[in-house]
């Protein structure tokens, strides 16, 4: 090589081979290490060799010749393309491409693949391979090595692309920038790139990273679409603020730090270097909230489009939490896990902020846990909860953390500070929610309502459940004084049974039973009480108590010797014994709280007005039956019998008859000192109709008014003694109705009849060629006692066709005085005259009226009677 060569040479590699000098020694120069290079790639010569020759050790002979000869291949890259033939003879020699140029590039720059590609390089047909002729003709083929791939990679301001080797990778594959090749790259302009294998994503990895404070919008780079990418946003605030990430409606779920994401796209989130979690879309979580400084990165697998929504970043005033995660649990029943950030730092507090949608409850498990090492025992990591309307509650990592929550909450996790060496604090809990039916129960019970309530669940199978503050139980029972909420789940009503108590001390002698107020009255002594009734009821405050409530109990203690009247004032009561198979919703149990004993069980409807009670062994009923409909009476404790020495009363008002009906009546034996009576008696007239004294067989009774039903038991020895009774009123009215309207329709019979037969009389008489007369004469005879007279001569008799009742009676009238007094229009009245007593023969007295007395014949020689008329 002349000495011109050596210096032009020299001049191009000398800056990329020069060594700087140090205190210690003098660096060998540019010259002398370009001459060793060229020794022993001219001569072949050993680094032992040459080291003699130019005195330096013959390791630094090895190390000058790598180093100068990389530096040559990097300035005078030279590409050689040969192709050969099956027997190894070269066919085709092409030589000066540029280093930098791809095996790929190489050959389609060269006139060897020009040729290939316009075929005229005279390639010999195709032809049958020897043995395999049942494949027929086959081409002629190239066999070579792979090309290396390029790309043009376009970088954004502020933006820079890391491409480093994958980790665990072993690949003989360098990335080329200019001719320079190495194991990674930082590119921070437009760049071509080229690669020494032909798929570099199988080796390479990409970080492509941003720095921003404002809102992280997706930006894709095509050129690395077949390479893992990591897109990252470095969040750094100028001054010490809250950074909050929000993820909108599309949210993020958290993973386990070893799993992925179905759709290959991982966020990852870390603050001052601590990983807060591994998350994937579509989740629960939407905001995340770090202090000071923050990165979020995304790991998106090759092959696969960046596919993510805008993140909006706000910052806000710094606070003392390290990290906060604010969920939306979604409306379906679902479970969400979370973790708590990977290296948790000493004495740092990670906090959940939960929203539960209405109408779902959450239960909160812990599936794994370690726990550190305190410096001080009592500040071990714990689980403390926080509702808006209860006190918070502190639950340890081994316990059973709450269930059944309806509202949302906060959760703080926080750390202690450890005593090394020691385990690092990891949390993996889960939050599920389920959709419910839930109703809450919320009162103030006041002291002076003197309450006790109970809920319970009917059936232990039952997949309801109650909750009082945070216990789960199956029964809930509250006192007056404080107050309560039940929350019951999944219940319906029917698997739900609600009872009340309620004690009212010195009730007075009148209750009346309304759902109003709670009326209170205290009463101690005879003297001070008034018999002014006042309400037994219970207040539905809130309505869903009323739901629920099966049973309402009153205790009424009152003074000595008092008596108590219950009465309803809005539907009289009816015995309803347990064989009644009405199934009223409402049923009214009166009892003595001691000894216990049941006076009997009601229900609206029926005809019992009054119910009164005194002692707890003298009862007195007032009853108004009802006409069609019998009522049941029955002896207190009905079927059990009566106390000894006992008595009951029925006051029956009514206005018409009833029939009374003994249907069980049990005599037992009594004792000598009495006898078991029963006795009816009328209230108006006083009168006893029966008496079991008087007789001993009991006889149904049919009283005709109002009565007392008294009763008096005896101390028996064999039994007790029970009665049932039916009094049914008897309906005079209907068969009064029955019989007028019987009478009248055979009165309107008969007189269609009379009508018909007087008809039939009159058409007979028309004719008759002898017409009906009448003579006006006083001394005439009346018509059928005997015969019409004959007409004497020379008289004018006056004919008539009709006979007027006026012209019959006028010749009764007196001479013309008297008839001055009857000058008006109407008939006269009739004469006062004297009867006679008897008739002894048949001679007619003058101005007298004959006729037949009822019940007497007309017959000659009979008595008759004279009658007085009027018209």
């Amino acid at each position: 090589m002349s000495r011109d060569t050596f210096d032009e040479l020299l001049g191009k590699v000398g800056p990329l081979i020069t060594k700087a000098d140090t205190v210690m020694r003098l660096a060998i120069g540019p010259a002398e290490r370009l001459a060793i290079c060229l020794r022993y790639l001219a001569t072949g010569d050993s680094f032992r060799t040459i080291a003699f020759s130019y005195r330096v050790g013959h390791s630094t002979v090895s190390g000058i010749v790598r180093e100068v000869a990389s530096s040559l291949c990097s300035t005078y890259s030279l590409v050689l393309l040969a192709i050969v033939d099956a027997n190894y003879l070269f066919r085709v020699v092409d030589v000066g491409g540029y280093g930098k140029t791809s095996d790929s590039g190489t050959l389609h720059n060269s006139a060897f693949g020009e040729g290939l590609r316009d075929g005229t390089l005279g390639l010999p047909p195709d032809a049958a391979i020897p043995g395999a002729e049942q494949h027929g003709p086959l081409p002629y083929v190239f066999v070579g090595d792979e090309g290396g791939a390029e790309l043009n990679v376009a970088v954004e301001r502020g933006t820079s692309i890391h491409i480093n080797t994958s980790a665990g990778i072993d690949a003989q594959c360098e990335v080329c920038i200019s001719q320079v090749c190495q194991s990674s790259v930082v590119l921070k302009s437009d760049t071509h790139l080229n690669f020494s294998c032909s798929e570099p994503e199988n080796v390479f990895t990409v970080e492509i990273m941003r720095d921003t404070v404002k809102n992280i919008e997706p930006k894709e780079h095509n050129a690395f679409l077949k390479f893992n990418r990591t897109f990252t946003w470095n969040l750094k605030p100028t001054d010490t603020k809250r950074i909050r990430l929000n993820f909108g409606i599309i949210g993020l779920r958290q993973i386990h730090p070893t799993d992925g994401c179905p759709d290959k796209h991982v966020y990852m989130i870390t603050t001052d270097n601590i990983s807060v979690g591994r998350f994937c879309q579509n989740g629960a979580i939407k905001k995340v909230e770090v202090l000071n400084v923050g990165k979020l990165s995304l790991e998106v697998s090759g092959g696969q489009p960046l596919n993510m929504n805008v993140i909006s970043v706000s910052l806000d005033h710094a606070a003392k939490i390290l990290i906060g995660i604010y969920v939306d649990l979604p409306e379906r029943s679902s479970t969400q896990d979370f973790f708590t950030p990977n290296t948790f730092p000493e004495d740092a507090e990670t906090v959940w902020f939960i929203h539960v949608p209405n109408s779902y409850y959450t239960n909160v498990s812990i599936v794994s846990h370690t726990v550190p090492t305190c410096l001080q025992p009592e500040n071990i990591p714990t689980m403390k909860y926080y509702w808006q309307l209860k006190e918070p509650l502190v639950k340890m990592l081994n316990e059973t953390q709450p269930s059944v929550e309806l509202y949302g909450f906060i959760l703080h996790i926080k750390n202690c500070k450890m005593s090394w060496p020691s385990k690092d604090l990891m949390v993996h809990f889960q939050i599920s929610a389920i959709e419910t039916n839930a109703r809450r129960c919320e009162w103030d019970v006041l002291e002076n309502q003197m309450l006790k309530i109970r809920v319970k669940k009917k059936g232990p199978n039952s997949a309801c459940f109650l909750r009082l503050g945070s216990a789960i139980m199956d029964t809930v029972t509250i006192a007056s004084g404080k107050p309560y909420l039940i929350e019951t789940f999944d219940c319906d009503d029917d698997e739900l049974q609600g009872t009340v108590n309620q004690t009212i001390e010195g009730s007075p002698v009148k209750s009346i039973f309304t759902i109003t107020s709670i009326i209170q009255a205290e009463c101690k002594e005879w003297i001070k009480c008034a018999s002014t009734p006042f309400p037994l009821t219970f207040n539905y405050k809130p309505e869903c108590l009323k739901e629920v409530l099966k049973k309402m109990t009153w205790h009424l203690h009152g003074p000595q010797n008092s008596a108590v009247e219950l009465q309803s004032p809005t539907d009289s009561l009816r015995y309803c014994p347990s064989e009644d198979k009405s199934n009223s919703i409402f049923l009214l149990n009166v009892s003595h709280i001691n000894p216990g004993i049941t006076i009997g069980q009601f229900c609206p409807k029926g005809t019992i007005k009054k119910i009164q009670i005194r002692e707890s062994k003298h009862y007195i009923f007032t009853v108004a039956p009802k006409i069609d409909d019998p009522t049941v009476l029955s002896t207190p404790t009905w079927p059990s019998g009566m106390k000894p020495s006992s008595t009951v009363s029925w006051i029956i008002n009514t206005e018409i008859k009833s029939n009374l009906k003994f249907r069980n009546v049990s005599q037992p034996k009594c004792e000598d000192e009495g006898d078991i009576n029963i006795a009816v008696q009328t209230i108006r007239s006083q009168k006893m109709l029966y008496s079991t004294k008087k007789d001993k067989k009991i006889n149904d009774v049919l009283v005709p008014e109002s009565f007392y039903l008294n009763m008096t038991n005896c101390k028996s020895p064999t039994g007790a003694f029970r009665a049932m009774m039916e009094i049914t009123l008897q309906n005079n009215t209907n068969t009064n109705k029955l019989l007028e309207i019987i009478l009248s329709i055979v009165g309107i019979v008969l007189m269609i009849i009379t009508a018909v037969v007087i008809w039939t009389v009159l058409r007979k008489k028309k004719r008759n060629k002898a017409l009906p007369v009448t003579v006006y004469n006083p001394s005439a005879f009346l018509p059928g006692l005997h015969g019409i007279p004959g007409t004497q001569e020379g008289e004018d008799p006056y004919t008539y066709e009709y006979i007027d009742d006026s012209l019959v009676y006028s010749h009764l009238l007196k001479d013309d005085a008297e008839k001055e007094q009857c000058k008006d229009e109407s008939s006269p009245p009739l004469p006062d005259r004297p009867l006679r007593k008897s008739v002894t023969d048949s001679k007619m007295v003058d101005n007298e009226l004959y006729g037949n007395t009822q019940g007497q014949s007309t017959t000659s020689g009979s008595p008759k009677s004279p009658i007085k008329t009027s018209e």
